[in-house]
């Protein structure tokens, strides 16, 4: 199914604004899982499994390093979102959640077209939808890598989750990988990173200066203005092998008809979805090979560029 350019930027929407807020409503009466690190701590260890997230329940704002390992089988992310004020996470999963995979399910059942369901999930969105923001997060990553991203961090009240799909078609936000976390006015005093490889995002456009030599590099990702349908803009670094189609990974980073287990590259991390002025901080790694640096809502407008590591 291949969706016109106004369709794409509504699943690109839809995609970046909570598409995986689909826990169901007990995950807040469940127990809170902790990593080993301390919530007043700059770096920040979080543990991924299929499918939780390990990783302290409040904050302090201000820089925050996130250090994510993922000891899962299936390629994940966390993106942050910061609610509206007045906005629980209660509301984020009852209002957000059983709609998305509710229309979802009917959708992969061809109960719905894909229109159909983009319509109905449009009308369903309740007011304060539009007024999230999105504050970054760490890019997807493969099973076993470990992968660092630096976020602003503001006070207030942040819905954690992973909207990847299982082979099943259930978000691994359904599955547990949605969360709550608190953000305190306390902060942690970090300087914000210096990078020697820049990317803006803007509507459409990916631009790069830097160079791509072997070795460690820390990434800026800005994001000069907000996404056309209120998406947030983001970028994930996929080592290619020899013979991978662009196109292949291209059509896997739509949540619609992709995102399931088995992605043709290999994930190395990134910056996760951010609204307009925000920057956002990712470490990589680079050894010899073929790389692309990859848009989850725009790699179909074009917000995709490849290049090769010598």
């Amino acid at each position: 199914m291949t969706p016109t350019h106004g369709t794409a930027l509504t699943v690109a929407a839809l995609a970046a604004l909570g598409l995986a807020a689909c826990q169901p409503a007990e995950t807040e009466t469940q127990p809170e899982a902790t990593a080993d690190a301390p919530a007043e701590a700059t770096v920040i260890e979080v543990m991924l499994e299929d499918f939780s997230f390990l990783a302290p329940p409040q904050l302090r704002s201000g820089w925050t390093t996130f250090r994510m390992t993922n000891t899962g089988e299936q390629a994940h992310f966390m993106l942050l979102w910061r609610l509206p004020e007045g906005t629980t996470f209660g509301d984020y999963t009852e209002q957000l959640a059983h709609p998305f995979q509710e229309m979802y399910d009917r959708y992969t059942s061809d109960e719905l077209s894909q229109g159909e369901m983009l319509e109905q999930l449009g009308a369903m969105l309740p007011e304060w939808f539009g007024s999230m923001q999105g504050m970054g997060g760490v890019g997807l990553t493969a099973p076993g890598r470990t992968t660092q991203a630096t976020v602003l961090l503001e006070p207030g009240n942040y819905a954690m989750e992973c909207y990847v799909v299982d082979e099943k078609g259930q978000f691994h936000g359904t599955l547990g990988m949605l969360r709550p976390l608190i953000v305190t006015d306390e902060t942690t005093g970090m300087e914000e990173p210096e990078a020697d490889i820049q990317i803006t995002l803007a509507n459409y456009e990916m631009s790069i200066v830097g160079e791509f030599t072997a070795g460690e590099h820390t990434v800026a990702a800005h994001a000069t203005e907000d996404a056309e349908g209120l998406a947030g803009h983001d970028v994930h670094l996929a080592r290619l092998e020899p013979d991978t189609a662009i196109e292949d990974l291209v059509a896997w980073m739509s949540w619609i008809d992709g995102m399931r287990p088995q992605p043709p590259a290999e994930f190395l991390g990134g910056a996760e979805h951010m609204s307009a002025g925000r920057t956002g901080y990712f470490t990589v790694t680079l050894e010899p090979g073929r790389y692309a640096w990859i848009s989850e809502g725009y790699a179909s407008e074009g917000m995709v560029q490849e290049f090769v590591v010598e």
